[in-house]
């Protein structure tokens, strides 16, 4: 007997009700008709009878062990069949437990998560998730029961992700599997365009301001982080990674600093996507410039006659002034604390006087001088001079509004008075010598207004005995100026007692107030400009309780016009004991801490990081360590959110996943 061999379009075992082609084959050259018979628990039954065509489609009926027997007669066989061959095939009744698997979607960026959920016809059934990695399979999540898994894009490029399944009460690794293919697209690139201070004069002990400006087109968040480094290369933190691309700080030691910047989306991997460099120079006081050196009396003058060196001095921390007289009779004031010093010559003769001014801390002899030269007579009448100047708006007024100002002299006969207004350094209008003591002007744009008045008595053959100047600011609104705060009378504060700040000022109407309010440093709420002057607090924590209160004119394009600060420290009262609260609500109260518990599966000593969104700003909130959990006390009310960052402790990167939630306070 000659033997066929036999093949199957599809592997064993095969699903129930399925088409199955089997074909017969010939070791040799032979023009033979073939018969394929199915046999089932010892019961033969022919498939199709003798034909010339060796391939035969086979549709079996019942589940179980079949043996096919193809036969094989040539034409000259003499006997029923002159060939034979046998082949096992197994029939089950369903070999696809996966019916379908839904994805959400197909296309992601990195830190985007991707739902997935299988769908079976089985109950009892296992899952197993893969991702194909650079060398072979790697696997995300062993078997469970659970059929959905939430798959999140760490890097880009074609991701897939093989699935398995099988039957609790199977004894095989796998009963079906499928696969799904995602593409995973890098984050927008990320780049600072702009790195720069918002603070003009940039002293110690003053708050200095940078902003980073980034270009990014996605509406994805981004985080910033501000390292500071010092002269001699110590590296301080001023702003872990947060939402807020502005950053203020103090230096309380002059020198020159730099600031670092690293800026990375907030589902990135990277430790940081771009980073800038801005180098400052702290100064310790405002640069000392003598703006204007005078006399109350004007040259030439008489011996014994008292005149009074006047000094405007702008800059420094704590000025001292130094008043030389050169001449038939010298003196010297040594560095004094006044802006005035009075003089009585009493030679005549031509004199020389020098101011020197510079800052108590400076160490050289000056940082800015000026001279005037000076002549006296033997003899002379009392001159003219100015006792006092007054202005019915003060030093600051408003655009288009009349200002009158007013002199007071004493000496003199008959005294002549002269205005001259200048903006800028340039004479914008003059009245000659009059009688008339007082001048009326309406500044007609803002800015700094210089008013110089000259009087002399009507018979002096001088071009003036005494001059003066006033300065005048004008604007087209009332700068909001907070005379003092408010607070209640009492000393001592504990948790819970009512803490009443109210800030006293002029034109309330026209102005507004911005209440920030910080505990231990850290600002906790900041209320905007509103029209309220005041702010009523109930501290549930003890710590250092700090108020910073702005105020503007709501015409002001300044960030505020005026500032003043307040800190009261509140202690802490008897403490709280037996607390259990595992909140599962969304909703909390202003003043009830709210905790979140963060688990994951996986990894090896798996840490986290938490960032909670407050007033639109993420925040960072807890870095990186094995507590699992992260308690917040609200402030005020609003939407919240709160993000879970966890990776393996080992692991160099951002992190491996992650997860956010929504609360609100009521």
């Amino acid at each position: 007997m000659k033997e066929v061999l036999i093949d199957f379009d599809n592997k064993s075992p095969s699903n129930l009700n399925e088409d199955i082609n089997i074909a017969a084959f010939l070791s040799a050259k032979d023009d033979i008709e073939y018969k394929f018979i199915e046999g089932l628990d010892g019961v033969w039954t022919p498939i199709r009878d003798f034909e010339k065509n060796n391939i035969c489609t086979w549709r079996p009926k019942r589940p179980g062990k079949y043996m096919i027997m193809v036969q094989g007669k040539s034409s000259n066989c003499k006997n029923f069949y002159d060939y034979l061959g046998r082949a096992e095939y197994e029939i089950i009744e369903n070999k696809n437990l996966i019916k379908e698997v839904n994805v959400d979607k197909y296309k992601v960026v990195v830190g985007e998560k991707v739902n997935i959920d299988v769908v079976v016809e089985e109950e009892l059934v296992l899952y197993r998730f893969w991702i194909k990695g650079k060398q072979d399979w790697e696997i995300l999540r062993d078997y469970t029961t659970e059929k959905s898994f939430v798959f999140t894009a760490k890097e880009s490029g074609n991701v897939e992700i093989l699935i398995e399944c099988k039957k609790v009460s199977s004894d095989k690794n796998v009963d079906d599997f499928t696969t799904i293919k995602i593409q995973v697209k890098n984050l927008d690139e990320i780049e600072i365009k702009n790195f720069s201070c918002l603070t003009n004069a940039m002293l110690i002990n003053e708050e200095l301001v940078f902003r980073v400006e980034a270009t990014y087109s996605s509406n994805r968040p981004l985080l910033y982080k501000f390292l500071r480094i010092s002269k001699d290369g110590k590296v301080t933190c001023v702003q872990d990674f947060s939402s807020k691309s502005i950053v203020s700080f103090k230096e309380n030691e002059a020198g020159e600093y730099k600031l670092l910047c690293l800026v990375r989306d907030m589902f990135s991997t990277k430790q940081y996507d771009d980073r800038a460099l801005i180098h400052y120079k702290v100064e310790p006081y405002n640069e000392v410039r003598i703006r204007r050196f005078t006399t109350d009396l004007a040259s030439p003058q008489a011996a014994k006659n008292f005149i009074n060196l006047k000094a405007e001095v702008t800059g420094g921390r704590e000025l001292l002034y130094r008043y030389i007289i050169e001449g038939p009779i010298s003196d010297d004031s040594g560095y004094i604390r006044r802006e005035e010093f009075s003089w009585q010559p009493k030679e005549e003769g031509k004199y020389k006087l020098t101011l020197k001014a510079k800052d108590i801390s400076y160490k050289e002899d000056y940082e800015d001088i000026a001279y005037i030269y000076y002549e006296i007579y033997k003899n002379g009448e009392k001159p003219v001079r100015i006792t006092g100047i007054t202005c019915d708006k003060g030093r600051k007024c408003l655009v288009d509004k009349p200002v009158n100002i007013k002199v007071k002299t004493e000496g003199g006969r008959k005294v002549l008075h002269k205005f001259t207004i200048y903006k800028n350094g340039v004479e914008k209008e003059a009245i000659d010598y009059c009688n008339n003591n007082w001048v009326d002007f309406i500044p007609t744009e803002p800015g700094e207004y210089e008013v110089e008045i000259k009087v002399k008595d009507e018979f002096s053959a001088k071009e003036y005995d005494s001059s003066s100047s006033i300065y005048i600011e004008a604007k087209d609104y009332v700068s909001a100026d907070i005379e003092y705060v408010l607070l209640n009378s009492r000393e001592y504060y504990l948790v819970g007692d009512i803490i009443n700040i109210e800030a006293i000022m002029k034109n309330t109407k026209d102005t507004l107030v911005k209440f920030v309010t910080k505990i231990n440093t850290h600002e906790v709420e900041n209320t905007g400009f509103i029209e309220e002057k005041a702010l009523r607090v109930k501290p549930k924590c003890p710590g250092k309780y700090t108020f910073v209160i702005y105020a503007k004119n709501k015409k002001s394009p300044e960030e505020f016009d005026s500032k003043k600060e307040v800190t009261i420290y509140v202690h802490d009262v008897s403490p709280v004991n037996e607390t259990n609260l595992k909140s599962s609500s969304d909703k909390v109260k202003i003043g009830e801490d709210i905790t979140f518990e963060v688990t994951s599966k996986g990894g090896k000593d798996v840490c986290y990081e938490f960032y909670i969104m407050i007033n639109g700003d993420w925040v960072l909130a807890q870095s990186y360590s094995r507590k699992n959990y992260y308690t917040f006390l609200p402030f005020k009310e609003g939407k919240y959110r709160v993000l879970a960052l966890s990776k393996s402790f080992y692991k160099n990167i951002a992190y491996e996943d992650y997860s956010t939630i929504e609360f609100e306070v009521v």
